[in-house]
């Protein structure tokens, strides 16, 4: 009696095992499979293809050459050509006859929910070319990259974009969220490009651009102190430096940008993008601040459009954006960059 009851016992214990391995698998095959449905159907409605990054030890993160993808806000279309810039192909070597423009800038220059055709760089690209005429060629290379800081740009001017024999280097403005530079230690380096390769492989996913980038989008802007210190006074990176002079870090590598450039025979321009804010703001931007200083120092123009944006305000740029003009307020900086860059693209 008592080894039959043990045997029957034996018996039902594998039954409810494989009852609950089979139970666990229908229930990861429908998550699978409602993933897979959310995914396809996000796709259909334009989210995901977002651009994708390459770490890289000295600039952090830069475009990944040779892709075709849309901007995370308004789904515009982006190519990034084989430099890793956003727009058509260019030659190396500068072709004979060519007047040509690096500009550099963050997700403001890069065209945050514009198309290519509607950022400055691309218009003052037109716009001087009809100066020019047809004896002339004008290229304009629009190397701005999403939350690139002053530093970082400083480093890609220096390790590419001297290679590509700029006549004007143009600089708009830059992520003061943190403070990326040659300064960081190697540990630091090697751990952030682990998060770049993180944050691109999650960025294959349209559902990461839905929920993630999209419907937490206003969480992030409310909260991002607590993941990313949007005060270089914060920033713990540089703590002992921005205590006495928190400005330094962005003075430095825009100074040095512009003296690099003039060593080099190349003419830099500064450009001020004001935010929404900074139109009503009684107090001058601290950026501002610095390329006045720097423009006078270096003897270089400097092209500041908050006159030219202040009457319509709000109106020039993107939908509950602060930051980000839109195409009609990227169509009055390259009016003003086409005034200060015009005498040098005369045949």
């Amino acid at each position: 009696m008592n080894a039959n009851s043990e045997s029957g016992a034996s018996a039902k214990h594998p039954s409810r095992l494989k009852r609950w391995l089979q139970n666990l698998a229908l229930a990861a095959g429908t998550f699978l499979f409602c993933a897979l449905l959310l995914e396809v159907a996000l796709r259909v409605v334009g989210y995901g293809n977002l651009e994708i990054y390459e770490p890289n030890p000295v600039l952090y993160w830069r475009l990944k050459p040779n892709q075709d993808c849309f901007t995370k806000i308004d789904h515009k279309p982006v190519h990034i050509n084989a430099h890793g810039t956003r727009g058509p192909d260019f030659a190396n070597a500068k072709p004979p006859g060519t007047l040509r423009i690096l500009s550099l800038g963050d997700s403001r220059t890069f065209g945050w929910g514009l198309t290519d055709d509607e950022t400055y760089s691309r218009r003052l690209e037109r716009a001087l070319q009809a100066h020019a005429g047809g004896n002339r060629k004008i290229e304009v290379i629009n190397a701005g990259v999403n939350a690139w800081s002053f530093p970082q740009m400083l480093v890609y001017f220096r390790e590419f974009g001297l290679k590509y024999q700029p006549d004007i280097v143009l600089l708009a403005d830059a992520n003061l969220w943190t403070q990326f530079s040659e300064k960081n230690s190697p540990e630091f380096v090697k751990q952030f490009m682990g998060r770049v390769r993180l944050k691109n492989f999650l960025r294959r996913f349209a559902a990461y651009h839905f929920f993630i980038e999209v419907q937490l989008q206003d969480f992030y802007q409310r909260h991002r102190a607590k993941f990313i210190p949007v005060d270089p006074q914060q920033d713990a990176l540089f703590k002992e430096q921005q205590q006495s002079d928190p400005d330094a870090l962005f003075r430095e590598a825009i100074q040095g940008l512009c003296d690099l450039a003039q060593r080099n025979g190349v003419k830099p321009v500064l450009l001020f993008q004001p935010v929404l804010g900074d139109l009503s703001s009684t107090n001058l931007s601290r950026v501002l601040v610095v390329k006045r200083a720097v423009a006078e120092k270096s003897r270089v123009p400097l092209v500041d459009v908050t006159p030219e944006l202040a009457p319509e305000g709000k109106a020039l740029y993107l939908d509950a954006d602060p930051v980000h003009l839109n195409s009609r307020g990227n169509e009055i900086i390259s009016r003003r960059l086409v005034e200060a860059t015009k005498d040098w693209a005369k045949p």
